[in-house]
């Protein structure tokens, strides 16, 4: 375990993506993804939540399965990778040389094509849950999808997304709003409310814009609904969502989320930029060089603890630590 009196629960990283996307890739690959292997394990990452990820487009659900497949397999694989059960403790995943996992969905074009019947597609999600159950499911990704809209459309919930929402009532999958546009957040929220159903909700990997106004960031009102319903909020690394010019600003989404009463926890959202297209290459660096790994967090808890930042305990683990155990 990484020399820290902090233990790490991160709520969301793309290492499942990347290998699927890139032949010959490996969770070992420290130069090009800064959730591999060796820098969780040097920055006391205990829990990790992996996420299926695949744009909206023909194939998706093929990608999804494969990294469903890939998740798992790695506890056979002997990897040091382990699928976090229910009755784990937190004294046993914290002592242990583990690294315990979640599955979660980020884009239900994971398990859904945009023209094939929405039965076979919650086949195939009830066949994913039945494997890995997901911790939770972000519902779109960056654009328009069958069942809504993404941060960068105005889209609400269509028919398939009420489908979807209703089909996950008391399934104990929670929906993650992290990816949403806010009028298909609004709109997801009422649906839930006025059918009254059994579903969490939480932000997985969103900050906060009245600190960075990117439509990444989640707005006072969406915040405050996300707390109002026992929600989670996780706290992401990515220079355009902290503040491209400034790092710092991480302690800034930090002492908002705590002033707004938020769970907070964290959730760095490490990808690898060589699985970004050529034109978004503009937005390099992705992450602040403070940022720049999981190796980095025992430096970044430093950092928060000079500054004052209160919280730190429940910040790096026991609120994760509880959300999660409140959903088996």
């Amino acid at each position: 375990m990484a020399s820290t009196q902090f233990p790490i629960l991160d709520l969301h990283c793309d290492l499942l993506s990347y290998l699927d996307t890139l032949p010959g890739s490996s969770i070992q690959d420290v130069d090009a993804i800064g959730c591999a292997l060796p820098h969780l394990r040097k920055g006391g990452v205990r829990v990790q939540v992996m996420a299926v990820f695949s744009l909206t487009g023909p194939g998706s659900a093929d990608c999804g399965a494969r990294q469903v497949a890939t998740y798992l397999s790695w506890e056979q694989a002997g990897t040091g990778l382990q699928a976090l059960r229910a009755d784990h403790s937190a004294t046993e995943v914290q002592a242990s040389d583990t690294i315990h996992t979640l599955l979660a969905i980020e884009n239900a074009s994971c398990f859904a094509e945009e023209d094939e019947a929405l039965d076979l597609a919650f086949a195939r999600l009830e066949g994913i849950i039945a494997q890995a159950k997901p911790l939770y499911i972000t519902i779109t990704h960056h654009a328009e999808n069958r069942f809504g809209g993404g941060n960068f459309t105005d889209i609400g919930l269509k028919e398939d997304g009420r489908a979807l929402l209703d089909f996950l009532s008391g399934r104990r999958i929670a929906v993650d709003l992290s990816h949403t546009c806010d009028r298909f957040a609004r709109d997801i929220l009422d649906h839930i409310d006025r059918k009254q159903l059994d579903i969490r909700v939480l932000a997985s990997h969103s900050n906060f814009r009245p600190v960075w106004d990117h439509a990444r960031n989640l707005p006072d009102w969406l915040s405050r609904e996300i707390i109002a319903r026992g929600g989670i909020i996780g706290i992401n690394f990515i220079r355009d969502f902290v503040n491209p010019d400034d790092p710092k600003a991480l302690r800034a989404h930090i002492r908002h989320g705590q002033g707004l009463g938020a769970r907070l926890s964290w959730s760095a959202d490490f990808f690898s930029p060589l699985t970004m297209p050529p034109q978004f290459a503009f937005r390099e660096p992705y992450f602040h060089p403070e940022h720049r790994n999981a190796a980095c967090f025992p430096d970044i808890m430093a950092e928060l603890a000079s500054a004052q930042v209160e919280g730190l305990a429940a910040l790096s683990w026991q609120n994760g630590w509880d959300w999660i155990k409140a959903g088996f």
